[in-house]
């Protein structure tokens, strides 16, 4: 048993120590969650007309990063940092960047950047929503369907 768990401290160790390999694992999980869960979402009756997988995914990545954020950032010891490389960089940047989104607004919120929080929101989703449509647009034009 002794064994084992110096096995895991040192692969601990080594994951944390090396970015890339901290960033790459995370994001490996990270999509494989996004993955899964979104399959499940598409495959259950009561979920269908309506994009509940992404909108799971959006409030359940969120979540994640708010703990690992309060946890790893402005709680453990700057030493113990690295852990956000792998879960809040990695993990949920890869399973939602919209959790990004959400912490970013909720900490100029809190530091009391209330035009700065709205003008996030308003660009986030309505100017990218725009963003979509005018690539929709511009594709139709270049590519039109047959």
């Amino acid at each position: 048993m002794k064994d084992a768990l110096d096995w895991i401290g040192m692969w601990a160790h080594a994951v944390l120590t090396n970015k890339f390999v901290a960033l790459t694992l995370g994001g490996a999980l990270g999509t494989h969650a996004r993955y899964w869960l979104s399959r499940w979402f598409n495959e259950v009756s009561w979920a269908r007309g309506f994009p509940l997988g992404t909108l799971a995914i959006n409030i359940s990545g969120s979540f994640i990063l708010g703990v690992a954020a309060v946890l790893i950032l402005e709680r453990l010891p700057p030493s113990q940092q690295a852990w956000y490389l792998l879960i809040g960089t990695g993990f949920c940047g890869a399973y939602t960047t919209f959790s990004t989104f959400e912490w970013e607004t909720f900490k100029l919120v809190r530091d009391g950047n209330f035009a700065f929080a709205l003008l996030n929101i308003a660009g986030s989703v309505l100017v990218g929503f725009l963003g979509v449509v005018l690539a929709v647009v511009l594709t139709g034009l270049v590519m039109p369907r047959r």
